[in-house]
């Protein structure tokens, strides 16, 4: 089930805008890598054409749910972006916990996305 609740786009996303020493950008790309090839294993083995493909109602969770946590990890990258980029350094405090403040509504969103959806 964690196979199909998992998106490779998603997991870059968050790879291009945090991860910058080169050994963590290889391990990402390993670990998508890994994720493809385990997806094709599964399938092959399962004989199906699509992960959990008998498995309706989760289908019909992950179709309705995606476009709302989608755009939440989206978002949620680039706030954790500006939050390492501004740090200490640049942002006023009062930015500071603004972005703070959206980045646990951006946690709380995806927590109750994916948990809503099995």
């Amino acid at each position: 089930m964690i196979l199909v609740k998992s998106d490779i786009k998603i997991a870059e996303n968050y790879d291009v805008q945090l991860v910058t020493d080169a050994p963590s950008v290889q391990l990402g790309q390993e670990l998508r890598r890994k994720m493809q090839d385990t997806v094709g294993a599964v399938l092959k083995v399962s004989g199906n054409t699509r992960l959990q493909q008998e498995n309706h109602v989760l289908l019909r969770s992950l179709t309705v749910r995606n476009p709302y946590i989608d755009p939440l990890n989206v978002i949620q990258a680039e706030l954790l972006r500006r939050l390492r980029q501004e740090g200490a350094a640049a942002a006023s405090p009062d930015e500071r916990q603004r972005l703070q403040d959206a980045l646990l509504i951006t946690i709380n969103g995806i927590a109750n996305g994916m948990r809503n959806s099995g």
